[in-house]
């Protein structure tokens, strides 16, 4: 493996790498954390593997919304890497940890979409308590049900089912609710036209768009619980 020296970044990626072997994976998510943060832009192939052993660390420590991130964006740095396998074997259409079921993977789109409705509206961006978060746990079930009996998704993939999961509504408490802020359109300027879910990343990737940068981020991902 190429070094290289006189950087703290190497040092804590070594502390990492054997945090990691001595089955440590929260000293080791430490330590590569610091060598992701110390890595300079220069250096995108040190930086995907950096991020790739991140990964690795935060799903032995069962957070795979968290480590998905990473891989997502070590694939990106270097899309013929060991980072893109890994990448590809775990995530689905929606760009979200791959589920045992293709309906798993449907309900857990929506339930990251409609859950980051809630806390984007949030001051704090999180639930303030555990029964606040069963509570949307349950309206955002009770709505699921509704829309996945209804016949609405059959035969459609999964750009377009994403769509329709941006676009249900589930009357939330907004008590504490800031005013929503308009869809942000993805588009791409040197075409003038919007990006769709299965066309190419802008980004160069070679993947498609809703499986890269247009992926579905789970809440965890985006606020702080």
């Amino acid at each position: 493996m190429r070094r290289y020296p006189g950087t703290s970044g190497d040092a804590d990626f070594r502390r990492g790498r054997r945090e990691l072997a001595r089955h440590r994976p929260d000293t080791a998510v430490r330590s590569l954390r610091s060598a992701v943060e110390a890595c300079p832009a220069t250096r995108p192939g040190r930086l995907s593997r950096d991020l790739y052993w991140l990964a690795l660390a935060l799903l032995r420590l069962d957070r795979p919304g968290l480590a998905i991130r990473s891989l997502a964006s070590a694939q990106k740095l270097r899309p013929r890497s060991v980072a893109r396998s890994a990448y590809i074997r775990r995530v689905n259409d929606y760009g979200m940890r791959r589920q045992p079921r293709p309906d798993l993977d449907d309900f857990y789109a929506f339930y990251s979409v409609q859950a980051c409705v809630y806390l984007g509206r949030k001051p704090a961006g999180r639930f303030d308590t555990n029964a606040e978060k069963d509570m949307v746990t349950r309206l955002i079930g009770d709505a699921w049900r509704s829309l996945s009996c209804s016949g609405a998704l059959e035969g459609l993939a999964a750009s377009k089912k994403l769509e329709l999961f941006k676009s249900h509504r589930i009357a939330f408490p907004i008590g504490l609710a800031r005013p929503d802020r308009g869809r942000i359109l993805e588009a791409d300027f040197r075409s003038g036209s919007l990006l769709e879910g299965d066309q190419r990343c802008r980004c160069g990737s070679g993947l498609p768009f809703m499986r890269c940068c247009g992926r579905t981020a789970a809440p965890r991902e985006r606020f702080c619980e």
